[in-house]
């Protein structure tokens, strides 16, 4: 029987990202690197211009960063310049560089930087696994939490995306429950909504699922293919009492698959909801952060290989496959991972009830 493959478990927050390791045998072993996939060091005395010395490389495995980019760092953070790690640890705390660095730049305490093309985990996996940039990744079960749609979200840097909806509701998300957190402001500023545009469609749906006026394909069309010439890149379809009836989004979702858009938010799928509010809420988060989400998902894939598993955390705690993991359900992905692992660890000390900070 062949052993089973490495297991991983990483949770990638705001700054840093931790990953913890079991190789077949059962060992445990750990990594901690910068979210930005980024790797710090300092130029020790006896470095040249085509190896530097680190005592802080020492540890790492040999091989490890080689085909990584080597930049120098001034003060402020401003390159001075940049080179290819060709060898890496073929002593401890050596890298050997090419093209050289220029002489002049190269200072005792001097900082530097390693960085690829690849996110943090596939830079805290390739440590644990001992292999280098070049080399493939063997099949390995990964299971993540991230704050990548959190912090999309928090800094508003999702996808373009349009809010399908019944003709008459365009406003519907904006008024929303008229609900004020502050009753005595005279002044309230509202934020600003997730969404670039919005398409009516002349439909309506009776609130028991009876079809009142059947939309126009042409008409669909007309107004979709406006906002994919307006640089639309997701949708967000959410339709009058479609929770009775699914019927005329799924109309929507198929002329827009025709028009070539591949990020479809469809409510009556997502969160079949009495409540247009909530229904449209929740459509419009998931159709913001999907095209980042999926980018980033399908980036770690490519370099997993089609050996490997990945799944990921969703805000309720469970655990889901990557094709499976939609916008809605990562805002709490990250913070889902501390409260299942603290409740995890209190009932392994005996605790049935604990709180946890």
């Amino acid at each position: 029987m062949s052993e089973s493959p490495w297991q991983f478990w990483i949770d990638v927050g705001g700054t840093f990202t931790d990953c913890f390791a079991r190789a077949p045998g059962g060992l445990v072993r750990s990594k901690k690197v910068l979210s930005s996939g980024v790797i710090k060091g300092t130029v020790a005395d006896g470095s040249s211009e085509n190896c530097i010395i680190d005592p802080r490389r020492d540890p790492d495995p040999v091989g490890v960063w080689q085909g990584y980019r080597f930049r120098l760092l001034g003060d402020h953070g401003e390159i001075l310049a940049e080179s290819r790690v060709v060898e890496s640890t073929c002593e401890p705390g050596q890298l050997q560089v090419d093209p050289p660095l220029p002489r002049p730049h190269l200072e005792v305490g001097g900082r530097y930087e390693l960085y690829s093309d690849e996110e943090s985990p596939l830079v805290a996996i390739r440590y644990l696994l001992g292999i280098g940039r070049a080399a493939t990744i063997p099949p390995v079960a990964v299971r993540l939490g991230t704050t990548r749609g959190t912090n999309a979200l928090l800094t508003r840097k999702g996808a373009a995306c349009a809010f399908v909806t019944t003709s008459g509701f365009a406003d519907v998300l904006l008024i929303g429950y008229q609900d004020r957190a502050k009753l005595f402001d005279l002044d309230i500023v509202k934020p600003t909504p997730l969404f670039s545009a919005v398409a009516e469609i002349d439909e309506r749906m009776s609130a028991d699922g009876n079809v009142l006026q059947t939309p126009s394909e042409a008409q669909i069309r007309q107004r979709l293919a406006a906002l994919k010439s307006e640089g639309i890149e997701s949708l967000a379809i959410c339709l009058l009492n479609s929770y009775a009836n699914p019927a005329h989004e799924e109309v929507v979702e198929r002329v827009a698959r025709d028009l070539g858009f591949v990020e479809i938010s469809r409510s009556s799928q997502l969160a079949s909801l009495i409540k247009i509010v909530a229904r449209g809420d929740t459509t419009v988060v998931d159709a913001y952060l999907n095209p980042v989400l999926r980018t980033y998902l399908d980036r770690l894939q490519v370099s997993l290989g089609t050996g490997s598993s990945l799944h990921l955390l969703t805000s309720a705690g469970g655990l889901v496959a990557a094709d499976a993991f939609t916008g809605k359900d990562s805002l709490f992905s990250g913070p889902a991972g501390g409260v299942v692992g603290f409740s995890r660890v209190a009932q392994a000390a005996g605790f049935e009830r604990a709180i946890g900070f």
